[in-house]
């Protein structure tokens, strides 16, 4: 039997906000006897001028760095038995979740959102297209 997955969305940026998101996704893996995926989206602008002028090599070494801080930052919690991976992604965050979780048929994706301001009605957070466009339950989380 395949083993269900949770795609815990974080940002390394905002670990101490995220958090509750990882709890989160720890006590929705323990009632649903599942696994957990902690993944973190590197934002890639590829159609930018400026991205013409970063080195390949820069470019590897931030994907190598964040997956170093994933795994750090996951080695933050308690998992209570809840197995746990982590996976690095590059590309536009809601499009790059929502791909990942069809590609592993992920029961669930825990993002985490901040207080909407008047420019998300005209932008759109993330939380908002994942919880929009995914094909499995999407749970929002706000920081504490």
């Amino acid at each position: 039997m395949a083993t269900v997955k949770i795609i815990a969305a974080v940002d390394l940026h905002h670990r101490e906000a995220d958090a509750c998101v990882v709890r989160e996704a720890i006590m929705l893996a323990q009632s649903h006897e599942a696994a957990v995926e902690l993944v973190f989206v590197i934002p890639d602008q590829q159609n930018t001028y400026v991205q013409a002028y970063i080195p390949e090599d820069m470019r590897n070494q931030v994907e190598v760095d964040a997956r170093k801080d994933l795994e750090a930052y996951a080695g933050e919690f308690d998992w209570n038995g809840v197995s746990c991976t982590t996976e690095v992604l590059r590309g536009v965050v809601y499009e790059k979740l929502i791909e990942h979780a069809d590609e592993l048929s992920a029961r669930f994706i825990v993002i985490g959102a901040s207080r909407p301001t008047v420019k998300d009605l005209f932008i759109g957070p993330n939380a908002a297209r994942v919880s929009r466009f995914a094909s499995c339950c999407v749970l929002v989380v706000r920081p504490e």
